[in-house]
C-alpha cells in the first residue's frame, strides 16, 4: 500500500484516488499565473470545513461551496449544462461563466475573494445522482478553468459521496454542426483529459451512424490523437456534407475506441447536424458597425443553443421571442394592438406610438431608449387556443434614430432564407488556388449581397495566399458564386486560412466561415 501511495505521489495524484468507499473532497491544482488559485495545490475534506452541494436554483446544474469554520478559506463552484438541459454524465466542452453565455455550458469557480469574468473551460461529469427530493446524492466532476486571456489553468476535482477516483480520464465532447447548401463544411470536436497527465496518452476515435449517415450527411472519419504530458485537449475535424434538400436535422456519434495511458471517462460524443433548409426555430442577426444593440456582430441562435419561446400578451396582443438565459428579446406588435398577420409593417417605433407598429429588440443588457424601423411578417399561424404555432419575421431596427442598423430574422417552426460559404476546393495544377463557394438558399426575387474576405490561420496573406475581399451579389434567381483565392506557396498539408462572410444585405448568414487547407 505504501509503495502504491508513493507511485501516486510521483504521478501527481492524491492518495484519495485509491478511494473504494464514498469520498467527499475538493482538490485545487492551480498553475503559476492563474488568478483564482494563485499556484496553489491543496485538497480540502470534511475534516477541514463544511461542504454544501445543491442543485442550481433554475434547475439543470449543481453548485458546491466549501468553507473553513472561520471562513478564512472559502470556495464556490458552479457547473451547468446548456440552458434547457439537465446535467448528466459526460464531457462538457466550451464552458463559460454564466453571465457571458447563451449557448454554452457554464463553469464558474471562485474563492478567497478572487474571481474573474468571463472565464472559459471544460469539465467532465463522471458521476451524478439526485435524491427523490431533488437534492444531490452523488457527484464527481473534474474541471479546467481559465481567466480571460490566460494560458495558466485552474484544474480541480470535486467528489461528493462518490467512489470515482481522482485520475486523468479521457473524454469526448458533443458538438453542433451546421449543414451548408453545397460541398463540405467541417465541424470541430474536442477530445480532452479531465486532468493533466505526467505520461503520454493516446486515444483512437471513430464515427458511427445515427440518423445521420456517412456519405450522405457526413464523411466517415477515424484517427488517433496523442496527448503529451501536460496537454489536456486536442481538436479533430469531421466533414459535414452540404445540399439544398430539406432533410431535417440529423445526428451521429464520435466514439473513443481504444486508449493508452488513461481510462476513458466519457467515450461518446453526439454530433447534431442542423439543416437550414428545413423548418427550424432560430434567430439570426447582423449588426452594422455603430449599432448599439448588436455592437457590429453576427449572431446565430438556434433551439439547440437555448430556450426559444413565443409569448402572447393577452391585454396588448404581440409576439416576442426570448432566450431562457435572458440575453435577447424581441417584441413585435401591430398598430393599435391589431392582431399580427402576414404583412409589411413600416414606421415601427419604440416606445409604442398611436397608430404605429411596435418593434423593440434588446440583448446582452443593451436596449434602446427609442428606436425606429420596420418588420415583415412572412408567416404566422395561431393554434385554436390563440397561441402562435409558427412564425417567420424579418426586421430592421435603428437605435436612437442613428443610421447603423440591426437586421434580423426570427423563425419558429418555419424555413429560413440564408447565405452560407463552403470549405474551399484547392486546385494545385496550373495557377494554384483555393475556390470558395458562397451560396444562397432559396433564390431571391430581388438583388441581395454579402461580403467575402480572407482571414489568416496557419497560412498568411502575402506569403502563402493572396488576400481577397469582394462582394458577392446575387441577382434574382442566383444560387451560388465561386470566389478563387490565389495560392502563393506550395502545399504542405499544414497550412490553413479562412473565407469569412459579413455584412449581409437581404438575407441572414447561416455559415459565416469556410476553411482552405493546403
Amino acid at each position: 500500500m505504501r509503495a502504491l501511495r508513493l507511485i501516486l505521489l510521483v504521478l501527481g495524484l492524491s492518495p484519495l484516488a485509491l478511494a473504494a468507499t464514498p469520498q467527499t473532497f475538493l482538490t485545487l491544482n492551480s498553475q503559476p499565473g492563474d488568478r483564482i488559485g494563485q499556484g496553489m495545490l491543496q485538497t480540502f475534506t470534511p475534516a477541514d470545513g463544511a461542504f454544501v452541494v445543491i442543485p442550481t436554483a433554475y434547475g439543470g446544474g449543481v453548485q458546491l461551496s466549501f468553507n473553513t469554520p472561520d471562513f478564512s478559506t472559502y470556495w464556490n463552484l458552479e457547473f451547468d449544462p446548456i440552458s434547457g438541459h439537465k446535467l448528466v454524465r459526460g464531457e462538457y466542452e466550451g464552458a463559460q461563466s454564466f453571465g457571458n453565455t447563451l449557448t454554452n455550458p457554464v463553469i464558474d469557480i471562485s474563492g478567497d475573494s478572487r474571481s474573474c469574468d468571463p472565464v472559459t473551460g471544460r469539465f467532465l461529469v463522471s458521476d451524478i445522482a439526485f435524491n427523490t427530493d431533488g437534492s444531490v446524492a452523488r457527484l464527481a466532476i473534474d474541471f479546467e478553468q481559465h481567466c480571460p486571456g490566460a494560458t495558466a489553468a485552474l484544474y480541480g476535482t470535486v467528489r461528493y459521496n462518490s467512489t470515482v477516483s481522482a485520475i486523468p480520464r479521457l473524454g469526448i465532447g458533443s458538438a453542433t454542426a451546421f449543414k451548408g447548401n453545397v460541398g463540405i463544411n467541417t465541424t470541430t470536436v474536442i477530445l480532452s483529459l479531465c486532468l493533466p497527465s505526467t505520461q503520454v496518452v493516446t486515444a483512437h476515435y471513430t464515427t458511427e451512424d445515427g440518423s445521420g449517415v456517412a456519405g450522405t450527411d457526413y464523411v466517415s472519419t477515424a484517427g488517433t490523437v496523442q496527448f503529451q504530458p501536460g496537454i489536456t485537449s486536442q481538436a479533430i475535424t469531421i466533414p459535414i456534407v452540404g445540399d439544398r434538400l430539406a432533410r431535417g436535422n440529423k445526428t451521429f456519434k464520435v466514439k473513443l475506441a481504444v486508449s493508452n495511458g488513461a481510462p476513458i471517462g466519457a467515450g461518446t460524443g453526439q454530433i447534431r447536424i442542423l439543416d437550414p433548409n428545413a423548418s427550424m426555430t432560430a434567430a439570426l442577426m447582423s449588426s452594422q458597425p455603430g449599432d448599439y444593440i448588436g455592437q457590429g456582430q453576427l449572431y446565430r441562435f438556434t433551439a439547440e443553443d437555448g430556450f426559444l419561446a413565443l409569448h402572447i400578451v393577452p391585454i396588448v396582443l404581440n409576439v416576442s421571442f426570448a432566450f431562457h438565459a435572458g440575453g435577447w428579446q424581441a417584441n413585435f406588435e401591430g398598430p393599435n394592438g391589431a392582431k399580427l398577420v402576414k404583412d409589411v409593417y413600416s414606421n415601427a417605433q419604440s416606445p409604442l406610438q398611436p397608430g404605429a407598429p411596435l418593434l423593440d429588440v434588446s440583448g446582452d443588457g443593451r436596449g434602446c431608449d427609442t428606436s425606429t424601423g420596420s418588420f415583415v411578417i412572412n408567416k404566422i399561424t395561431y393554434n385554436p387556443s390563440g397561441n402562435v404555432g409558427s412564425f417567420s419575421a424579418d426586421f430592421e431596427q435603428h437605435c436612437e434614430e442613428f443610421t447603423p442598423a440591426l437586421f434580423g430574422s426570427i423563425r419558429i417552426n418555419s424555413t429560413l432564407q440564408q447565405f452560407s460559404v463552403s470549405d474551399a476546393v484547392v486546385n494545385t495544377s496550373g495557377s494554384p488556388s483555393a475556390v470558395f463557394t458562397v451560396t444562397l438558399n432559396p433564390a431571391s426575387t430581388q438583388t441581395v449581397s454579402v461580403n467575402f474576405s480572407t482571414l489568416d490561420g496557419t497560412a498568411f496573406a502575402g506569403t502563402d495566399y493572396q488576400a481577397t475581399s469582394q462582394t458577392a451579389t446575387f441577382l434574382p434567381g442566383d444560387l451560388a458564386h465561386t470566389i478563387s483565392v490565389p495560392l502563393l506557396s506550395p502545399p504542405t498539408g499544414q497550412k490553413k486560412f479562412y473565407g469569412q462572410l459579413s455584412a449581409p444585405n437581404g438575407f441572414q448568414i447561416w455559415i459565416s466561415q469556410g476553411s482552405a487547407s493546403f
